[in-house]
């Protein structure tokens, strides 16, 4: 399956194909013009399908291996890749791969957006979270000491490229992160998302048939709006909270988690605000508690210094995403301290 992104400054492929990990280096050609290739990836993905990439692509393909996890998105590892890019050689007509979850898809673009000014960067995901979101769309970054995704850019890819049988390997803490993203997806757009998710998304079919949905929804709040000056802020749902989470544990919860936990915030505020009916409330979160997950452990007190660094603030005011219904969401600006009313 393959889904066309024509977002505004470049127009990619999103291919979702069981063994395509098996022919990467034909699957890539007709994307990315390139003379050499490199591949960034982490230390939990090389031992289970480094081997299986590599013996598609070009001998001597150069390998740079980061430990897993949020706490390696940062300047210091960036810089680290960037200096091995030029330590190879590589040039403008070349191509670096992306081949992991969300935190090596980020800092992988981000290096390549910076590195001679851009080269090319093919996103290869291999979790789930990666495959229905954070590959697509062209967000890069790494994270600050103030908070997360503080620097970064927009900097498309030439090519996603998503086989689903690297999930198959995927550990339970990861499938829930996915999952989180999931939940997202299906309050957004509510229909067949949200089906799927109150059903068995391990059903035959119904994973492929989800991921597919979900990075169809994403295209078209993209190519609506890439730079984020409006429409997509949507997809920040859960995120707001999320982040302030994450960073307020110390980034002892996983990503797709802490967005779980924000979008049950934001439902309870929302319903507790008149905004969002009984019905379609506990239907969000009997899908929140189908899939286990907890319960934010901190006040929204506690996490508004947090919520004060956000990225998503101007002049003081949060584009907060709130729920008016499955399917119906929109953006609320307030102030830092109607947040806290709206929250508590």
């Amino acid at each position: 399956m393959e889904i066309t992104v024509k977002a505004g400054t470049r127009t990619y492929p999103v291919v979702i194909e069981h063994g395509l990990l098996g022919r990467l280096a034909s699957a890539i050609a007709p994307y990315a013009e390139c003379r050499k290739t490199a591949v960034v990836t982490d230390d939990n993905v090389a031992p289970l399908w480094l081997d299986k990439l590599l013996a598609a692509l070009p001998a001597g393909t150069a390998v740079y291996t980061l430990p897993h996890g949020e706490k390696s998105k940062n300047w210091e590892t960036a810089g680290k890749i960037v200096e091995w890019l030029a330590q190879n050689r590589l040039t403008r007509t070349d191509v670096v791969i992306a081949f992991g979850g969300g935190v090596v898809g980020d800092i992988t673009g981000f290096a390549a957006s910076v590195y001679m000014r851009g080269i090319d960067y093919v996103q290869v995901p291999t979790t789930l979270l990666a495959g229905i979101d954070s590959s697509v769309g062209g967000k890069t970054a790494v994270d600050l000491t103030a908070g997360k995704n503080l620097a970064g850019r927009i900097y498309p890819p030439a090519a996603v490229l998503f086989d689903p049988d690297t999930l198959s390997t995927l550990p339970p803490a990861e499938w829930k992160c996915g999952i989180g993203e999931a939940v997202k997806y299906a309050v957004l757009a509510g229909g067949e998302i949200f089906d799927i998710m109150e059903g068995d998304i391990r059903e035959k079919g119904n994973l492929e048939k989800l991921v597919a949905l979900c990075v169809d929804y994403k295209r078209k709040i993209v190519e609506a709006d890439e730079n984020e000056a409006g429409a997509r802020r949507l997809l920040n749902l859960g995120h707001t909270v999320g982040h302030a989470i994450e960073s307020e544990s110390g980034l002892g919860f996983p990503h797709g988690v802490c967005v779980a936990m924000g979008i049950a915030v934001i439902a309870r505020a929302c319903i507790r605000n008149g905004l969002l009916g009984k019905q379609d409330y506990l239907r969000i979160m009997g899908l929140l508690q189908k899939y286990g997950f907890p319960e934010c452990p901190y006040s929204v007190r506690a996490m508004l210094p947090r919520l004060a660094h956000d990225k998503k603030i101007t002049d003081g005011t949060l584009k907060a995403v709130v729920i008016r219904g499955i399917g119906n969401c929109e953006i609320k600006e307030m102030s830092l301290a109607e947040t806290e009313g709206f929250l508590v």
